[in-house]
């Protein structure tokens, strides 16, 4: 209710009450003061206001509505009320309403209902009928909704839920209600009174609407109980149902450690585990409960770090919110969604209970999202996560009329499962509009559906379009390969290849001009369909392994990148040509070191002229440090040193334990491969050079069922297959033929050194562990091995 605009007593003047209370004071002694006591009227107005009774319409109802009438009343009386509802729209004001109260308050507990009777000019639904509104805190608030009413008087009986608390009340009576169907009427009211009534019957109470809630929570989040409503069986035998204040309930507490609860219902979280509060009104114990489940310390969604400027935010305390007309429709008949939002700390989240689908709509307005080029979502499913667990996302634009449903709305859907979903940890979508083709325009979005199946809960936060600048903010990451194994073509951090021609004249609407960005030059591509990029020379790069490229690109939806060779050249096939999807748009600058590998057999690697990059559409696309490189044949760095504790330790091969006496690192076995021992930064390593096969033998059989892992660290610039093998004599009990089982590698040890942990449950049954005398190794290339162990 809103607070009164006008103040009036048709008995005498509010300044006349304001005398009486100075006139009625004198001076006492504090030892002669005593709880004041107040009258127990029952009266409120049977032919006139009572001595202390005034009146307040509330703010923007027709403050005029309510009059005394002295021609209408019920029965030998001589006056009545006389409330006339306002037309809708009308100026004088949209509906009636306002309070009677008691200037001075009154002692009601030695009755048990507010009576009165009531008619109207047609049949008609009072809006709100009741008492407890004393236009402050309304402590004992008591309303009787919806009552239906006609030409004809009736007695309206109003319970008092528990007239002991009554002893002080100011709010003797209001009323609030609007048109039908638009069109104003008159009702009266007469012989309002409170009574004794002996045949008043109690019948039932509730909380939370008699619902058995149980919610996930968390240290810091409030909930507050509602749905407070008390049913009586009155003398007529029909059963009235009131909504009433929460503070005529006793509220239990079954785990104080974990939650409080106030007097209104206001119930805290304080720790971790379970409490179930309930209630009690008078003698009742009333239906519904509140369960909470507190997980203890909240821990937040990742705080967002995109900058404003390039996003619409739909649900973020980190920005500026559009207009939302609702984080849950409650679509009816088929949605079981409920909404059990909370916040702590300041951080609001939306909590989606008893999930199957819901929606997010924005109509007034739609917004335009066609400059954004993702949709951002942080996730939490506080529950297990089950089998067959799908999350679903659409997205919908409403179309030139921006009306849902009005014939011309587009959406596209994406799912995810595991192992993107996941239980009990935030998990931060980012989905990209290239992943909903269907969403063919984005002038008028209006909606955000999400659809689970296996999923009973979940917490969102963080909903918003983002794109990225279309200037990337920063340079692009400063390369640390060495010079002597780069090919550059384009990078402030190497010599360039000289002459090449960043733009020639291929017939493409793309324009190409070099920007200096953090000071460093980059090549940017406007306007961009396709592109190519002339060497001044061919280039044979047989030598080199890999083509690393740095890029951004906010807007393109389709980016490539060839390499090419003259047609006809030895070693290459038609087209000459081979494309490699580039990943877009990107989310910062994206570094790709793609294996030349994977532009063969079309293109005669030692014989190479052009790059071409095509897609786009119009596009912007930054390019820097466009280069080949290779690994170094020879580890630049020892391998890192290992950490195990020794008692732990049954070491083969390292210079940082004592290793198994008596092995020999080059049995032979009539292999082509040549075992050295050189040291790299004064640390042993062993060397395979020309590796075909190589042993190695244990000086004595090793018991390893005690242990989890072989260790190894090795590195290698050229092999393309390299496996590891470990052996135990055949016919060793727990083991089976072949004895032997290989686990392969992954290769070439592009970042360095490659350290490998290989479980050894994997090489059993074959494989005796308590029996082991041998490794293999077999493959091709150069390779360095050092720290092989178990542990």
């Amino acid at each position: 209710m809103k607070q009164r605009t006008s103040l009036f007593n048709c008995c005498s003047s509010l300044v006349a009450v304001v005398i009486l209370f100075f006139t009625g004071c004198k001076k006492r002694d504090v030892l002669d003061l005593q709880s004041p006591s107040f009258p127990n009227r029952a009266e409120v107005f049977i032919d006139d206001f009572t001595p202390d009774l005034a009146y307040a319409a509330f703010g923007g109802s027709d403050v005029k509505a309510f009059q005394v009438d002295n021609q209408v009343s019920y029965g030998g009386t001589r006056q009545s009320m006389r409330f006339e509802v306002p037309d809708a729209n009308s100026p004088q004001g949209s509906y009636a309403g306002g309070v009677f109260f008691s200037k001075t308050g009154r002692d009601l507990s030695g009755y048990n209902a507010l009576t009165f009777y009531i008619k109207a000019t047609q049949p008609a639904t009072i809006g709100v009928l009741g008492f407890g509104n004393d236009l402050g805190e309304n402590k004992y608030l008591v309303t009787l909704n919806g009552l239906a009413v006609n030409s004809n008087w009736k007695k309206v009986i109003i319970p008092i839920p528990d007239a002991k608390k009554l002893t002080q009340e100011k709010g003797l009576f209001y009323y609030s209600t609007g048109p039908e169907n638009g069109r104003g009427y008159t009702f009266w009211i007469d012989e309002v009174r409170f009574e004794k009534l002996g045949d008043l019957g109690h019948a039932s109470a509730s909380i939370l609407n008699g619902v058995d809630k149980q919610q996930i929570s968390y240290v810091g989040v409030t909930n507050t109980i509602d749905g407070f409503t008390a049913t009586y069986n009155l003398p007529s035998g029909i059963n009235s149902t009131l909504s009433v204040s929460p503070n005529y309930f006793k509220f239990l507490n079954s785990n104080a450690s974990v939650a409080t609860v106030t007097e209104k219902g206001i119930v805290s979280t304080i720790g971790g585990g379970t409490t179930k509060i309930t209630a009690t009104l008078d003698t009742m114990t009333a239906k519904g409960s509140l369960t909470l489940n507190s997980a203890g310390n909240y821990v937040g969604a990742p705080v967002p770090t995109r900058d404003a400027a390039n996003v619409i935010s739909v649900f973020s305390d980190a920005y500026t919110n559009i207009n939302v007309d609702y984080y849950n429709g409650y679509w009816a008949p088929f949605q079981t969604t409920q909404s059990a939002d909370f916040t702590v700390n300041g951080d609001h989240v939306l909590n989606y209970t008893n999930f199957n689908f819901v929606g997010i709509q924005v109509t007034s307005p739609t917004v335009n999202i066609g400059s954004k080029s993702n949709l951002h979502l942080d996730l939490y499913l506080p529950d297990n996560l089950v089998t067959g667990a799908t999350f679903k996302v659409r997205v919908l634009d409403f179309g030139a009329n921006g009306t849902p449903g009005g014939g011309d709305d587009v959406s596209d859907i994406v799912s995810f499962t595991a192992p993107v979903l996941t239980a009990r940890s935030w998990i931060s979508l980012d989905i990209p509009f290239s992943s909903l083709p269907q969403l063919a325009t984005k002038a008028h979005f209006g909606q955000i559906i999400f659809e689970g199946t296996n999923i009973s809960n979940f917490f969102a936060d963080n909903i918003y379009f983002w794109s990225n600048p279309v200037v990337p903010p920063v340079a692009a990451p400063v390369p640390t390969r060495l010079a002597a194994n780069v090919l550059s073509v384009f990078s402030d951090s190497y010599t360039n290849l000289p002459g090449s021609d960043f733009f020639p004249n291929w017939g493409q609407t793309t324009v190409v001009t070099q920007t200096p960005i953090g000071g460093n030059n980059t090549l940017r591509y406007s306007n961009f369909n396709y592109q190519g990029l002339q060497l001044a020379a061919n280039q044979n790069l047989s030598t080199y392994q890999f083509l690393h490229l740095d890029y951004y690109s906010a807007n393109a939806g389709t980016l490539n990148v060839y390499l090419i060779c003259p047609p006809g050249s030895p070693g290459g096939t038609a087209p000459w040509e081979k494309a490699f999807s580039l990943p877009v748009p990107t989310s910062g600058w994206n570094s790709i070191d793609i294996p030349l590998s994977q532009f063969t057999p079309q293109v005669a690697l030692n014989n190479v002229f052009q790059f071409k990059f095509d897609g786009g559409g119009g596009s912007d696309i930054f390019l820097d440090n466009i280069y080949f490189w290779r690994i170094p044949p020879v580890p630049p760095v020892a391998a890192p040193t290992p950490t195990y504790p020794a008692a732990g330790v049954i070491s083969i091969y390292s210079d940082a334990y004592t290793n198994v006496p008596g092995c020999d690192y080059n049995p032979n076995w009539g292999q082509a491969t040549v075992v050295t021992q050189p040291q790299i930064a004064g640390n042993n390593t062993l060397l395979y050079t020309g590796l075909n096969y190589q042993g190695l033998q244990f000086g004595s059989n090793q018991n390893v069922a005690t242990k989890q892992f072989l260790h190894l660290d090795y590195y290698t610039a050229n092999s393309t297959a390299l496996n590891v093998y470990l052996i135990c004599p055949p016919g060793s009990p727990g083991g089976q033929a072949p004895w032997e089982k290989p686990f392969a590698l992954s290769i070439p040890t592009a970042n360095g050194w490659n350290s490998v942990d290989i479980p050894l449950s994997y090489f059993t049954p074959i494989v005796a562990l308590n029996n082991v005398f041998q490794l293999k190794f077999d493959g091709n290339g150069t390779i360095y091995l050092d720290n092989i162990l178990f542990r």
